[in-house]
């Protein structure tokens, strides 16, 4: 297990990061987030869950949402301009625990001026949808797959965290996925654990 500071806290481990999408790619808001820590809140089936996947070319990804209020601090008008006018574009979050959130603003932003208007300070609410975190946690590091005829197939499935991750329990790289070898029925009940946990955290919109 890795070490852990008890001096830091979690958003000086786990920086908060806010993106939106300029047509291309994900690019940084250039701002400062000011929030005390604070998770999105989750909110399960409503009116408002439809209208944010369809916005945000998000449909059928989940069946729940979150909903954060963020306080961005830009250090000049340019930062706040280049942002501004992709306000009504998808943004992509990093929250403290690091988990990734895609969504859209809801409403208008409130801004404020500070330190002869120099300064903007703006807060702004989102409807979120909580990206599935297989997506950059798990790596394939097999030896023995390559040329495999399901070599695909293991790949996805471990991406998706749905068989043995990169890790054994001494710490040390798992190298060989033995992909011709039986199935014992501890494996076939873990593997069977992970997929309903899987398909519940996507019905959940997690």
């Amino acid at each position: 297990m890795t070490q852990q500071n008890t001096i830091t806290n979690e958003d000086s481990v786990y920086k908060k990061k806010l993106f939106y999408d300029n047509g291309k790619e994900f690019t940084k808001v250039e701002s400062k987030i000011i929030n005390e820590y604070k998770p999105p809140t989750p909110v399960t089936k409503s009116h408002a869950n439809q209208t944010i996947m369809s916005s945000s070319g998000l449909v059928q990804s989940g069946t729940a949402h979150y909903t954060a209020t963020l306080t961005l601090l830009f250090y000049s008008k340019k930062e706040y301009a280049d942002w501004i006018q992709y306000i009504g574009a998808q943004h992509k979050y990093y929250d403290e625990k690091g988990s990734v959130y895609v969504g859209i603003v809801e409403g208008s932003p409130d801004v404020r001026t500070a330190e002869m208007e120099t300064k903007y300070m703006v807060s702004v609410n989102f409807l979120f949808i909580r990206k599935q975190d297989f997506e950059y946690r798990y790596e394939s590091n097999f030896l023995d797959t390559e040329g495999h005829w399901a070599e695909k197939y293991i790949t996805e499935m471990q991406e998706m965290g749905l068989v043995t991750t990169a890790w054994s329990s001494d710490g040390t790289d798992v190298e060989y996925f033995r992909p011709n070898d039986p199935i014992t029925r501890a494996e076939t009940i873990s593997l069977m654990m992970r997929a309903y946990r899987y398909m519940d955290k996507l019905l959940r919109g997690f």
